[in-house]
């Protein structure tokens, strides 16, 4: 008979280990993903800020994505802004620009000759673009007529 109480001491004993080790590991997994899983939210709104969007109390952020890279990263905001007229204070305090699209066309062998079509009266989506000073960097701010009437931008930060 004693030679089986120590035998059940050290089953016990592995036991206990094997469960200070699982909770270790499980504490371990916690802690590693919340510091290289931070919120998306940081990089995304610094960089847009940045690149001149500036929210008002009155816009409401719902989600962040950040996606980086080595040679570029990128953000995506989704806002929810109060009204058209919120919308429109948003865009004009990012400075962005409605998007157009340029190109030189020639008719007949003649002069060239610059035509600029503006895709936003084509569409219901609605696409405001503005450049960083290097013209490497972009934020762009879009939204859709038909989705949430309009108060639903999508904010992208090439950076």
């Amino acid at each position: 008979m004693q030679t089986k109480v120590p035998c059940v001491r050290k089953v016990w004993l592995w036991l206990g280990c094997a469960a200070v080790v699982i909770v270790l590991l499980v504490a371990g997994t916690i802690a590693v993903s919340r510091v290289f899983h931070r919120d998306p939210c940081g990089p995304a709104l610094s960089h847009s800020s940045k690149l001149g969007l500036v929210l008002s109390d009155d816009d409401q952020v719902i989600s962040c994505e950040w996606h980086s890279s080595f040679l570029d990263s990128s953000g995506k905001i989704v806002v929810r802004t109060a009204s058209q007229a919120t919308r429109d204070a948003l865009l004009a305090r990012a400075g962005v620009t409605e998007e157009l699209d340029r190109s030189m066309v020639s008719i007949n062998d003649g002069p060239f000759q610059e035509e600029v079509r503006r895709p936003n009266l084509e569409r219901s989506r609605q696409v405001y673009i503005g450049s960083a000073l290097g013209g490497d960097q972009q934020l762009s701010i879009s939204y859709d007529e038909n989705v949430d009437s309009g108060l639903l931008l999508t904010v992208w930060a090439l950076v």
